[in-house]
């Protein structure tokens, strides 16, 4: 009998030791496939913009990033009751503002507006208090990602980034080209570091440090926009949409080897369980 119930008690060992990376793993694809899904639902919205709605928008852009006070920002990392309303967007609060790509650590993810626990925990987010990320000299725009999280991987990476490396955003129909310019450590109070600077057009990227909790620090990725006269090839739209096309096609390889690798040890487990019986 005690034989029997050690039997038992290694076999939900066994099946919680495969399920839960299978998990992991399954919701970092399924998170991967759905938020690169998610462009073409956005595009077509905007798209669907009347030439008033997209005036009216711009208008509402242009007067918040005129009324920007950073010393207002708070850290939505060490605040889990962080939450902020931005007038435009009451009527959709969770919609998608932009989209963030950068190619050199393969990362592709839509921006929401309001850096709060609930945005944070599916993608991206921009923090209230900075400028919001459509362009423009003296404006500083701070987004904020986590180093990763159980069903996505965010910022993990961001601190393999180099000086040079291109970060695009993308918003009604343009995008917008940075340059990693520099990497700082800071305090989370810190936040003069965030100031915007005159003549300069910045985009700060904004996560926890180190990667593993306790993660007392704050990194920032700053990067300057890419101004086209300066003789640097920009990256074109068709360029664009066939990275993103590379990339989707990435992720059915990986969705269909996940669900191999699923199916063959699952078929394996219940023929060692056959075995053992």
């Amino acid at each position: 009998m005690k034989s029997k119930k050690v039997r038992i008690v290694g076999y939900l060992i066994m099946i919680i030791g495969i399920s839960l990376p299978l998990y992991t793993f399954t919701n970092l694809v399924f998170n991967n496939y759905r938020q690169k899904s998610m462009y073409g639902e956005f595009k077509s919205l905007q798209e669907k913009m009347s030439e008033e709605e997209k005036t009216q928008l711009e208008n509402s852009i242009k007067e918040y990033n005129n009324n920007v006070k950073s010393s207002s920002i708070v850290d939505p990392f060490s605040n889990e009751e962080y939450n902020t309303v931005y007038e435009f967007k009451k009527g959709d609060p969770d919609g998608i503002f932009a989209y963030i790509r950068i190619p050199a650590i393969d990362l592709y993810k839509p921006i929401r507006l309001d850096a709060s626990y609930k945005h944070l925990d599916n993608g991206v987010a921009h923090i209230d208090g900075t400028a919001l990320p459509t362009g423009g000299n003296g404006n500083r725009s701070v987004i904020a990602g986590h180093r990763g999280w159980y069903k996505d991987v965010m910022f993990l990476n961001i601190s393999k980034l180099k000086k040079g490396d291109k970060v695009y955003i993308e918003r009604a129909g343009k995008t917008l080209t940075y340059v990693v310019s520099n990497t700082e450590i800071i305090k989370p109070y810190e936040w003069e570091k965030l100031e915007p600077e005159k003549d300069k057009d910045i985009l700060t990227l904004l996560t926890c440090d180190p990667a593993i909790p306790p993660s007392p620090y704050r990194m920032l990725v700053n990067c300057e926009r890419l101004v086209e006269n300066t003789g640097e090839q920009v990256e074109t739209k068709e360029e664009i949409n066939k990275d993103v096309k590379n990339i989707s096609i990435l992720v059915y390889s990986i969705t269909g080897g996940l669900w191999i690798v699923f199916i063959f040890t699952g078929y394996k487990f219940i023929r060692f369980l056959i075995k053992r019986k």
